[in-house]
């Protein structure tokens, strides 16, 4: 099996994508104002932060926890994943 190692700015935009295709707007929106802003999202246990936390877990992601409910998911750093596993989301996702 073949890994890759893919960004986890790259996961967060295919979140965004995701997010905007189930039009969840204000999850949208969060996830790209910390894109743009910062190096990482805190995720609480929210309604807007559960459908970003859910979606970049369905685009790869592994958001990792925190102290209480929180989770965290740094955008500067790398997963490692199946590349056939990749190629099933990029389908999903993008046709």
């Amino acid at each position: 099996m073949e890994e890759l190692k893919i960004s986890n700015r790259q996961i967060a935009i295919m979140a965004f994508d995701k997010l905007t295709k189930e039009n969840k707007t204000d999850s949208a929106l969060r996830l790209a104002r910390n894109l743009l802003r910062n190096t990482s999202i805190s995720l609480g246990i929210g309604d807007i932060d559960w459908d970003i936390d859910m979606a970049i877990q369905q685009c790869g992601g592994e958001p990792s926890t925190g102290y209480g409910y929180t989770a965290r998911f740094h955008f500067n750093r790398n997963t490692e994943m199946e590349k056939s596993k990749y190629d099933r989301i990029m389908k999903e996702l993008y046709g």
